[in-house]
C-alpha cells in the first residue's frame, strides 16, 4: 500500500477512535503529519463525504457517508439478523442487557446489543472494541485462540488492569480459560468495571466458532448464585442460535 494511502486512513481512522470533533491541530498531532498534508486528505475526504467540516467551531466530524460501512458490513454478517430474534427473547426474559461480539485482532467488538436498561447499556455498543482478558464475551473468544497467538498477547502486555478484580496474570487466565472450554460459559466478576458481571457462551456454525454472546447484570440486580441461572440461559439461546446457522451456513 503507498504512503499516502496509508497517511490518508491515518487521518480517517483518527475520527473512529476519538470522540467528538477534531480540529486540524489535533489530527495533525496525532497522525504526525503535518498541517498542510491534514489540510489536503481532509479537503478530500470532505469532497466525497466522509467528513464534514463545521467551520464556525474549527471542528472535523465523521460524515454521514461513513454510514455506509456499516450498512454494508451488517449486510455482509448475516449471523447478526439471525441471532437477533432469539437475543431479544432473552433479553425480554431476564430483563437484561444482551449483546453480540466477534473476535477482531485482539479485541471483543460489540456488532449488536439489546438493551433492555437505560443504566446498564454499554456507551455507543456497536462497533466499540473490548479487551479480551476482561470481559465475558472476550474471554470466550481468548479460550478459542491458539495458545502462541494468547502468548504473543500475554507478551505485548496487553492484560490491562481495569479494576482490582481483573486477571492480569497470564498462569491464572490460562487456567480459567480451560475451564471456559470444558464448561462452554465464561465469566467476568467486576472484571470490566465494578459493579457489573456479565456470563457469555460461543456461537458456531457447525464446528467453527463464529461469535460470542453475553449478559449483562449489575451487582446490585443479582445474588451471586442467579450466576448459574444466566449461564444456562445464555447457554441454551447461543445453542439455539448455534444450530440456526448450522441450518443456512
Amino acid at each position: 500500500m503507498s504512503k499516502s494511502v496509508n497517511r490518508l486512513l491515518d487521518v480517517l481512522e483518527l475520527f473512529v477512535h476519538r470522540d467528538g470533533g477534531l480540529s486540524l491541530t489535533e489530527i495533525s498531532q496525532s497522525t504526525g503529519l503535518n498541517p498542510a498534508t491534514c489540510s489536503r486528505y481532509l479537503a478530500a475526504l470532505v469532497q466525497r463525504g466522509y467528513v464534514v467540516e463545521s467551520p464556525k467551531k474549527g471542528l472535523y466530524h465523521l460524515g454521514l457517508k461513513s454510514l455506509d460501512f456499516s450498512y454494508a458490513t451488517r449486510r455482509n454478517l448475516k449471523f447478526i439478523d439471525l441471532a437477533y430474534l432469539p437475543l431479544s427473547k432473552l433479553s425480554n426474559e431476564i430483563n437484561c442487557d444482551v449483546y453480540l461480539t466477534v473476535l477482531d485482532g485482539n479485541t471483543s467488538l460489540v456488532v449488536e446489543e439489546i438493551g433492555y436498561t437505560a443504566d446498564m447499556r454499554i456507551n455507543s455498543p456497536i462497533g466499540r472494541r473490548m479487551a479480551l482478558h476482561s470481559t465475558a464475551c472476550g474471554k470466550v473468544h481468548l479460550a478459542s485462540m491458539a495458545f502462541e497467538q494468547r502468548q504473543a498477547m500475554y507478551a505485548s502486555g496487553q492484560l490491562e488492569k481495569f479494576t482490582r478484580n481483573t486477571i492480569t496474570a497470564p498462569e491464572r487466565l490460562e487456567e480459567e480459560l480451560e475451564i471456559i472450554r470444558r464448561d462452554g460459559v465464561a465469566y467476568s466478576l467486576e472484571e470490566q468495571r465494578l459493579g457489573v458481571c456479565a456470563v457469555a457462551a460461543p456461537i458456531y456454525t457447525g464446528t467453527s466458532q463464529i461469535a460470542a454472546a453475553g449478559i449483562m447484570v449489575t451487582v446490585s440486580h443479582m445474588e451471586q448464585q442467579d450466576l448459574g441461572n444466566y449461564a444456562l440461559k445464555i447457554i441454551n439461546y447461543t445453542g439455539q442460535i448455534s444450530r440456526i446457522l448450522a441450518r443456512v451456513y
